[in-house]
């Protein structure tokens, strides 16, 4: 039988397998599986009331009250620590035979958690229904006791229990479709990985041993079993710079060291800053916040991841992962006439955790500069210069002083000599001038002198206020000019 490569195939091979538990179960030519081993049951310190239970992870119909409703018979199941299986991953199976994986709810430190249960019996019976009552009961309606516990499927080796524990704790490939518990299509691809593990033997498997080859073979079992027997580490140290502090806008480099291969590990740094993979790693791929390194065996591989801040202040970046074992998964099965469940245990496993920092200096506060807005300055407009009158320069005339002649008194020897007093000439008063009555008098420089040298004194006069003023408008003019 070939099987297209198409998004369906898984759900067209879980389909086929549904039918063949039915036929097989239904002709009584099963080989039931020997009775598992019970685990120890949890003590419960206080009974849970009724309650409707959550949905499993990535359900895709809404299942009925009944499957959902914990009360009766199933809460005594759920207060004794047993899983109670409530409806399978489809709605296309009746009340009674459901499609695995089966949603169970058990009770976990005190919360109600449902999580998928696997089949790793392809022709054993789920024992996961319900019926009209909410009652638990087989394919054929026939009641159901508790799903207790159970320490592994004893039919499975070592090897087995290793690679099927790693299919329900990592993502994998079928043909294209990856495995998960995310939708209906993913948890198809995961349960048939697990039944091409737990059942590659099984004459019912016969038409899908070359999908299994394709996707499970001998070569990629080998190398799950190395993964899960190694010591896991996980490593984070600051690489670039090893010491001291970055500048606002440098790259700091980290390297993680692990052999946790091809397993999401969470990484991310505080403040949201962005990481990035960086240098030589084509062997590391990061999502979002998930890292996966490709690789085998025990070596660890190194991946740097950089880290950038525009601010300053100190920076850390942390990677945890919950470690591949044996021991996350968790076993329950109804009776020997019932599959055998593995489902993977979220809560008791513990985050393997690494970390380290690197701090950035505080850029320098610096004052913006401010644009002053370009102002325009009105145009000045200087005062026109008064337009000095050129007053025509008259030449100035020597002014002689006219000494007043005083009579000589002749002084008589032994008696006082009266002090004269110095006549101050008396400015002459307007008149007519006089007509000359004798020679005209002798200048001092020895040309004739005018009689009206009072009008020249005062023509004289005139003519140095006008240069004054000529010298007074040319202090102005030079002013101005400055």
């Amino acid at each position: 039988m070939t099987v297209s490569g198409s998004r369906r195939r898984p759900l067209v091979l879980r389909l086929s397998l549904t039918a063949a538990i039915a036929v097989t179960v239904a002709g009584s030519s099963v080989a039931f599986a020997s009775p598992a081993v019970s685990a120890p049951m949890p003590v419960r310190t206080a009974a849970a009331p009724a309650f409707t239970a959550g949905l499993c992870e990535g359900t895709e119909y809404t299942p009925s009250e009944q499957m959902l409703d914990i009360s009766g018979i199933r809460l005594d199941h759920f207060n004794d620590g047993n899983i109670v299986p409530m409806y399978g991953t489809t709605d296309r199976g009746t009340s009674a035979a459901v499609d695995a994986p089966v949603c169970g709810v058990r009770d976990v430190d005190g919360i109600a958690k449902s999580e998928w249960m696997y089949c790793t019996d392809f022709d054993l019976d789920p024992c996961a229904g319900v019926d009209e009552n909410g009652l638990p009961v087989d394919k054929h309606n026939d009641e159901m006791g508790a799903t207790v516990p159970s320490s592994g499927n004893p039919d499975l080796s070592a090897d087995d229990l290793a690679v099927i524990s790693w299919l329900l704790q990592n993502p994998a490939k079928l043909d294209g479709a990856v495995s998960g518990n995310g939708s209906e299509d993913a948890r198809s691809a995961r349960q048939t990985l697990v039944w091409c593990v737990s059942d590659y033997d099984n004459p019912l498997m016969a038409d899908f041993k070359s999908l299994c080859d394709r996707n499970i073979g001998d070569d990629e079992r080998a190398r799950i079993v190395e993964i899960m027997n190694v010591t896991q580490t996980l490593d984070l140290v600051r690489k670039t710079p090893a010491t001291g502090t970055l500048k606002a806008g440098e790259t700091a480099v980290f390297t993680l060291n692990t052999n946790m291969y091809r397993k999401p590990i969470n990484v991310q740094s505080s403040a949201g800053t962005e990481l990035t993979v960086c240098g030589d790693n084509a062997k590391a791929t990061l999502s979002a916040n998930q890292l996966t390194v490709d690789g085998r065996g025990d070596a660890p591989t190194a991946v740097d991841i950089c880290l950038t801040a525009a601010d300053g202040g100190d920076y850390s970046v942390t990677a945890s992962v919950i470690p591949d074992s044996v021991e996350n998964l968790h076993w329950n099965t109804a009776g020997a006439q019932c599959q055998i469940f593995a489902s993977f245990d979220t809560v008791r496993p513990a985050l393997m955790n690494a970390s380290a920092s690197v701090g950035y200096a505080a850029a320098p506060t610096t004052t913006p500069a401010t644009t002053t807005p370009a102002t325009t300055t009105p145009a000045t407009t200087t005062p026109a210069t008064p337009v000095v009158p050129i007053v025509p320069i008259v030449p100035i005339v020597p002014i002689v002083p006219i000494v007043p002649i005083v009579p000589v008194v002749p002084v008589v020897p032994g008696a006082p000599v009266p002090s004269q007093p110095v006549a101050t000439p008396a400015a002459p008063a307007p008149s007519a001038p006089k007509p000359a009555t004798g020679p005209r008098p002798v200048a001092i420089d020895g040309g004739a002198a005018e009689q009206n040298s009072g009008r020249n004194v005062a023509v004289a006069v005139t003519g140095l206020g006008l240069v004054g003023m000529a010298a007074a408008g040319a202090v102005a003019l030079r002013r101005k000019r400055s």
